[in-house]
């Protein structure tokens, strides 16, 4: 199986400690384009909604137990590049003040990190980045460290809510609806969730009907220094297996992600690996990939059966994701395609 590489703008970050937000949009990695293949999220691009609805003070409990009164939307700052998504996706674009380093998506949030309105990267938040925005409310998710700055920006009086880290496709509901309670916009997030679960299952269905079911493996890297195979609880499992395929780092004992050895990836015996399209450039491309050791050894060497993406469009799990899914579904088994 020649599997045809996919690649779009990535972003530079971290994943070991978070997962991010991304660019949208796909171009092979091969002399050859993806024959009859369709790309949902060509065909799917508009808001959910235009109008940002508030219905007076509000409280929601976060993950952390804490429970925020919210009253002001006017002046957003977002932690999460997945959480930014799903903000400008419910309309409140134009109350975003902020956002931090993962946020790459749509184009005119991912500005921000170009035109200073940026806090950072939000695995090392520092209180004082947050409050020179001025921020009414403050949104995350667990992964958003130190605590102690969470701390700091509460005691300086700003609502900071902070949501759980989601890794299933299920979780993509439950985010949106959490988002669209804080922001006061239930049927906007109603609408918007209804629709994204109905692209995640229309991807679903169609990968049941594939006649094979490879054995996928997802390698992060990041350059030489930083390469993993991710494994069980991380969103690309979700997305591995939603494609009717086997997770193949997770189904060789992989938890999270795990340093990269020759004895892992021939355990993994990977039929395609899925790598980020600007670790793969930082890297140094396909060549500089397989002189990793073990890589030639697995069967996706043999076929070069490589699919490279954004990684935050890959796993972002925000509003993307059916279309990323469906994408992902066509490209591993091309007899769906079209």
């Amino acid at each position: 199986m020649k599997i045809k590489g996919i690649i779009s703008l990535a972003v530079c970050m971290t994943l070991v400690l978070a997962a991010c937000g991304g660019d949208e949009g796909s171009t092979s990695t091969t002399s050859a384009d993806r024959a009859g293949a369709t790309t949902v999220a060509e065909a799917t691009t508009t808001s959910t909604a235009t109008t940002a609805v508030t219905s007076g003070e509000r409280a929601f409990t976060g993950a952390d137990g804490v429970e925020t009164t919210i009253t002001d939307t006017s002046r957003i700052v977002s932690l999460n590049g997945d959480i930014t998504e799903i903000i400008y996706e419910l309309g409140f674009g134009d109350d975003v003040v902020a956002v931090d380093v993962t946020t790459t998506y749509p184009e005119e949030a991912a500005a921000m990190n170009d035109s200073g309105s940026t806090v950072g990267f939000a695995q090392q938040l520092t209180a004082e980045a947050v409050l020179s925005f001025e921020p009414t409310l403050v949104i995350g998710d667990t992964q958003v460290a130190p605590a102690e700055a969470i701390e700091q920006l509460r005691d300086a009086g700003v609502p900071v809510v902070i949501i759980d880290y989601q890794t299933t496709l299920g979780g993509v509901k439950t985010k949106i609806d959490q988002i669209a309670q804080i922001l006061g916009a239930d049927q906007q997030g109603a609408t918007l969730a209804g629709r994204v679960m109905g692209e995640i299952d229309d991807a679903v269905t169609l990968a049941g009907s594939a006649v094979d079911k490879p054995r996928v493996a997802f390698i992060y890297l990041r350059g030489p220094q930083v390469i993993f195979l991710f494994g069980a609880g991380m969103p690309t499992q979700a997305m591995i297996e939603g494609a009717g395929a086997v997770d193949a780092g997770a189904e060789s004992g992989v938890f999270g992600p795990a340093p990269i050895t020759p004895e892992a990836l021939i355990a993994a015996a990977p039929d395609v690996i899925v790598l980020p399209e600007g670790g793969l450039e930082a890297m140094g491309g396909i060549e500089a990939f397989e002189a990793i050791p073990g890589v030639t050894d697995t069967p996706a060497a043999d076929t070069q059966s490589y699919l490279v993406y954004d990684e935050a469009y890959f796993f972002n799990l925000g509003p993307r994701t059916g279309q990323a899914l469906m994408e992902f579904v066509q490209d591993l088994h091309p007899e769906l395609a079209g």
